[in-house]
C-alpha cells in the first residue's frame, strides 16, 4: 500500500535526524555524476578537477564539515549551479533528509526543475533508482516535489509564501538570492522566512547562490559580508607568487581585446589563458575575516573560468562592446567581476539636457534603424513618443505628441492609429519607416479599451502591457499574461529596470551606445517630465527596498512613454529582432543630398517655450 504524504514526510524527518557517512560531495560527484547533454556543454562523469575552485565550496555542504552555510558570490560561467545539483544528488543518495530549493518565482523552480533537476535524476542511475518516474502510479514524483527513500526534494518560488513556510526541512538551497522579491506575499522576506523552517535541524545545510546586483541591496554580498568572506588565490606559472586574479591585471594589445592576456603584478609575465588550468589546480580559498565558524563565504569572478569556457579575451571584448554604457556595464560587472554596481541615484539635472538639444531636420537621423513607440493612456488624453534606435541601443527622440479626447470614446484611438500608421522618411537612400511596434499602458482607469486597441491590432505588433515595479523583473517577459478580462496578451513590464538604464544613459555625455539624442523641439518641461523621478531607499521589517518616487507636484508622462518605448524594442529582441545587424545593413545605404551624420550639427540655443502639442515636420 502506498505511503501517505505525512507519513513519507515523517520517514525524511527521522532519517535527517540519523549519523551521516563521511564521503564528501565532492568525492561523490566523482564518483557518480554523471553530466547529461541535455543540460550541460561537456556531458559525460563530472569531474572536480576542472573546476578545481568548487571542492571547498562542496565539501562545506558535506555532513562532516562544521559549516552550517555556504554564501557563493559568483560570476558566471563558473558552475555554480552544477556544485548546487551535486549537493542535491549526495542528499538522494547518502544523506537523505527534507530538502527545499528555492528559486526566485514558482515559474523558474518549474522551469529548473524540468530543465536541470530532470535532468540530474535521469543521467546518474544511483539517483534514478531512488527517485520514481513520474508516470508511474503513487511514485511522489512531481514538478515540484521528488519523493526518496528517507527525504523528499521540494521546489518552490521566493514569491510564495506558503511554499516557504509549511514543514521543517533540514537542506535550504536558495538559487539567484538577488533576484528575490523584497517580500512573499506580504510575509516577509523570503530568505528569512526559508531559513526559519531549518530551526529544528542541528545539523542543518543552508546554501546561498547568486550573481550580485546593487550594492547596499544585494543580499549575497551582505550574506557575504557576514562570513569569513574567501577569496581564491592563484599562483602564477613563472615566479609562483599567490594572487587573487584582478581585472585591473587584464591587459591586451592595442585595438586587439581577443588577445588578452593576465599581467602577473610580481613578475610581469604575460600569461596566456591556456595557464589557467595550472593555476586553478594549485589555487587555494584563503578567509580575509574571522566570520561566526560555521558560515563560509566565497567569491569568484569569471576570470577564473577554465580554459575553453569563458577566456580573458571573451571579457575584455565584452566590457570594450559595454563600458560606455551603463546599464550594460552594470550587468558585465555583476555577472563578470561577482561584484555589486554602485548605484549614483542623484536625479539627473533636466535643464542641463537641454543644453544639447541637436537640429536634425525632417528626415529621420541616418543611424535610426527601427522605430518604437510608447503611449501612456491619461483620463483626457493620450501621450506617446517615437523613438528611434541605432547601434547599441543609441536612441533619438523623433517624436512627441498629446492625443487630446477621452479615451472611453473611440476618436482619440483612431488619432493614435493613424499615427502609428504614418510612414516617415528616412535621411538615407532607404523606403520610408513606420513603427515596428508600440507599448500602450493599460494600468489606468480606461483598461478595457486599451485592451480593445491592442487586440486587433496583434499582428502589428501593438502591445497590450503593464508596468511592475521592483528588483529582478525583467524589462520584457519571456511571456504574455492572458488572465486578464479583454483575453489579450498582457505584457508585464519591469518598468524599474528600464527606468535605471534611462537614468543611467542620460548621464552618458557623447554620442554612442546607449546615448539619448533630443531635437530642439523638446521644451524645458518635457525634460522636467522626463527626469522627474529619482530613486529613494525605504525599509520594510529592517531590509532596504529601492523605490522610484517623484515629486507630489512632478508629472512624469514623458518618462513612462520612454519606458514604454524602450519595453516595445526589448519585445522585438525578444522575438529575434538583431538590433545591431540591421543598424549595420542600413549604414551602408548612402545618404540623401550628403546630409551630415546625426551628431555632428552644432545645436543653436533657443529659449525655452510652452510645450509643444504637435511636431510640425510630420
Amino acid at each position: 500500500m502506498a505511503l501517505s504524504a505525512a507519513q513519507i514526510y515523517e520517514g525524511a524527518f527521522l532519517q535527517g535526524l540519523m549519523p551521516d557517512p563521511r564521503l564528501t560531495v565532492s568525492e561523490w560527484a566523482d564518483e557518480h555524476r554523471m553530466l547529461s547533454s541535455v543540460a550541460s556543454g561537456e556531458p559525460g562523469p563530472w569531474r572536480t578537477d576542472r573546476t578545481p575552485y568548487l571542492q571547498e565550496v562542496m565539501d562545506c555542504l558535506s555532513p562532516s564539515s562544521p559549516i552550517e552555510r555556504v554564501v557563493a558570490m559568483f560570476g558566471s560561467q563558473l558552475g555554480k549551479t552544477e556544485c548546487g545539483l551535486n549537493w542535491v544528488g549526495y542528499v538522494i543518495q547518502h544523506a537523505p533528509g527534507p530538502m527545499l530549493m528555492v528559486q526566485p518565482t514558482v515559474e523558474m523552480a518549474k522551469r529548473y526543475s524540468k530543465q536541470r533537476v530532470g535532468p540530474l535524476i535521469e543521467s546518474s542511475s544511483e539517483i534514478r533508482e531512488r527517485v520514481k518516474p513520474a508516470r508511474s502510479r503513487d511514485s511522489g514524483n512531481t514538478v515540484l516535489s521528488k519523493e526518496f527513500p528517507g527525504g523528499i526534494l521540494l521546489m518552490t518560488g521566493a514569491n510564495s509564501a506558503v511554499g516557504l513556510s509549511s514543514a521543517p526541512i533540514r537542506y535550504l538551497f536558495m538559487d539567484e538570492v538577488d533576484r528575490f522579491p523584497g517580500d512573499a506575499d506580504g510575509e516577509g522576506d523570503p530568505v528569512a522566512l526559508a531559513i526559519q523552517r531549518t530551526a529544528n535541524f542541528s545539523n542543518r545545510k543552508v546554501l546561498l547562490t547568486s550573481t550580485p546586483t546593487i550594492k547596499g541591496f544585494s543580499r549575497i554580498e551582505a550574506s557575504y559580508a557576514e562570513s569569513d568572506q574567501r577569496q581564491f588565490w592563484v599562483p602564477c606559472p613563472e615566479c609562483g607568487e599567490f594572487q587573487v586574479l584582478n581585472w585591473a591585471q587584464v591587459k591586451w594589445p592595442k585595438g586587439k581585446r581577443n588577445e588578452a592576456f593576465y599581467l602577473c603584478p610580481f613578475c610581469e609575465a604575460q600569461l596566456a589563458d591556456h595557464q589557467k588550468g595550472w593555476m586553478l589546480e594549485n589555487g587555494v580559498w584563503r578567509a580575509a575575516a574571522e566570520g561566526d565558524g560555521k558560515t563560509a563565504g566565497f567569491h569568484l569572478s569569471s576570470l577564473y573560468s577554465p580554459h575553453g569556457w569563458t577566456s580573458w579575451g571573451d571579457i575584455a571584448v565584452e566590457h570594450g562592446l559595454v563600458h560606455k554604457d551603463p546599464p550594460r556595464l552594470k550587468v558585465w560587472i555583476n555577472t563578470k567581476l561577482g561584484e555589486t554596481w554602485e548605484e549614483d541615484a542623484d536625479r539627473v539635472d533636466g535643464e542641463g539636457l537641454m543644453e544639447r538639444r541637436e537640429a536634425w531636420g525632417e528626415l529621420l537621423p541616418a543611424d535610426v534603424a527601427v522605430l518604437t513607440a510608447g503611449v501612456d493612456v491619461q483620463d483626457d488624453r493620450l501621450e506617446i513618443e517615437i523613438v528611434g534606435w541605432g547601434r547599441d541601443e543609441e536612441s533619438w527622440s523623433i517624436d512627441y505628441r498629446v492625443l487630446w479626447g477621452d479615451p472611453s470614446s473611440p476618436a482619440v484611438w483612431e488619432d493614435l492609429d493613424n499615427l502609428l500608421r504614418r510612414p516617415l522618411g528616412h535621411s538615407r537612400q532607404l523606403p520610408d519607416m513606420t513603427i515596428r511596434a508600440a507599448a500602450i499602458d493599460t494600468g489606468g482607469h480606461h483598461t478595457l479599451k486599451s485592451y480593445a486597441f491592442c487586440r486587433s491590432r496583434q499582428g502589428r505588433r501593438v502591445w497590450a502591457i503593464k508596468g511592475r515595479g521592483g528588483m529582478g523583473v525583467p524589462i520584457w517577459p519571456r511571456k504574455p499574461s492572458t488572465k486578464n478580462k479583454g483575453k489579450v496578451p498582457l505584457f508585464i513590464v519591469g518598468v524599474d529596470a528600464c527606468k535605471e538604464a534611462i537614468l543611467s544613459r542620460l548621464r552618458i555625455e557623447e554620442p554612442g551606445p546607449g546615448y539619448l539624442h533630443f531635437p530642439m523641439q523638446r521644451d524645458a518641461d518635457y525634460f522636467k517630465q522626463l527626469t522627474a523621478e529619482s530613486v529613494v531607499t525605504r525599509y520594510h521589517k529592517g531590509r532596504p527596498i529601492r523605490e522610484w518616487k517623484k515629486r507630489d507636484s512632478d508629472r512624469n508622462e514623458a518618462l513612462d512613454c520612454r519606458v514604454y518605448a524602450m519595453a516595445a524594442l526589448q519585445g522585438l529582441i525578444a522575438m529575434g529582432y538583431r538590433l545591431n545587424r540591421d543598424a549595420e545593413n542600413i549604414s551602408e545605404h548612402p545618404l540623401k543630398n550628403a546630409m551630415p551624420e546625426p551628431g555632428k550639427i552644432q545645436p543653436k540655443r533657443i529659449k525655452p517655450k510652452r510645450r509643444v502639442i504637435q511636431s510640425g515636420w510630420m
